[in-house]
């Protein structure tokens, strides 16, 4: 994963626990803030990704798949 992929990362994880929407212009505004440079590019496709997704829900969930609901 590259430089531009964690910043925008980490900046969707930030919007998401203050309760922000998860915007491409929000990322690219963090990101810059942080002294990152990233390619627009990367800010368009996490807020494309993340649209209307909760965001922290999905950390919550994660592993909530258990051998249960596999061999039902």
């Amino acid at each position: 994963m590259s430089n531009s992929e964690l910043a925008t990362g980490y900046a969707a994880l930030i919007l998401a626990d203050e309760g922000l929407e998860i915007t491409a212009d929000k990322l690219q505004t963090l990101t810059k803030a942080a002294g990152i440079e990233v390619e627009s590019i990367w800010a368009q496709l996490f807020a494309k990704a993340l649209e209307g997704k909760d965001v922290k829900d999905m950390l919550l969930n994660v592993g909530g798949i258990t051998s249960q609901h596999i061999f039902v």
